[in-house]
C-alpha cells in the first residue's frame, strides 16, 4: 500500500473507529442487557437491524452474563442456538470479539479477505463447520499480525 492509500483508509475509518471505542467505554460501566444507550450503538455499529425484540433481549442478557469472562466463539454460537433456536455465526463473533477485542469478528469482508469458506444455512454440520471457518479465520490472524509484508 502506498502512503496516500493507507491516508485514506485512516480517514475513511475515524467515524467507525469512535463508534467502537465509544462501545468498549461503555461495556464495563453498563448493564448491556438495559442499557438502551450501550444498544443503539452497538447496534448502530454493527449494523443490527429488524430483528425481533425478544432477539435483542436474548443477545444483551447473554452479552451481559459473559460479560466478566472471555467466552469462546463455539460457546456463544451453542448459547444464542440454545437461547434463540437461531444460527448466528456473524452475531456470536461480534459478541465474542467485544467481550475479548482479540478476537476476529466474521463478516463478508473478513471471510472474503481470509479466504474463509463459509458453511451453507441448510447444512446439517453448519455448526461444527461454522467453528472451523472461525477457527481458520483465527489462524489467519495469528499469522498476519506476526508479519510485516503489508508495510513492505
Amino acid at each position: 500500500m502506498d502512503k496516500i492509500k493507507i491516508l485514506e483508509a485512516i480517514a475513511r475509518a475515524r467515524k467507525g473507529i469512535s463508534q467502537y471505542l465509544e462501545i468498549m467505554a461503555l461495556l464495563p460501566a453498563v448493564d448491556v442487557s438495559s442499557d438502551q444507550d450501550f444498544q443503539r450503538k452497538f447496534n448502530a455499529f454493527y449494523r443490527i437491524r429488524q430483528r425481533p425484540r425478544e432477539w435483542y433481549q436474548k443477545y444483551y442478557h447473554l452479552m451481559q452474563l459473559l460479560k466478566e469472562s472471555k467466552p469462546s466463539f463455539e460457546e456463544v454460537l451453542d448459547q444464542l442456538h440454545s437461547a434463540m433456536g437461531r444460527y448466528e455465526p456473524s452475531f456470536s463473533s461480534k459478541l465474542v470479539a467485544t467481550l475479548d477485542p482479540e478476537q476476529p469478528i466474521w463478516d463478508k469482508y473478513v471471510l472474503k479477505n481470509t479466504h474463509t469458506k463459509i458453511p451453507s444455512y441448510t447444512s446439517g454440520e453448519k455448526f461444527e463447520q461454522a467453528k472451523c471457518a472461525y477457527e481458520s479465520i483465527q489462524r489467519w490472524y495469528r499469522q498476519f499480525l506476526f508479519t510485516n509484508t503489508i508495510f513492505e
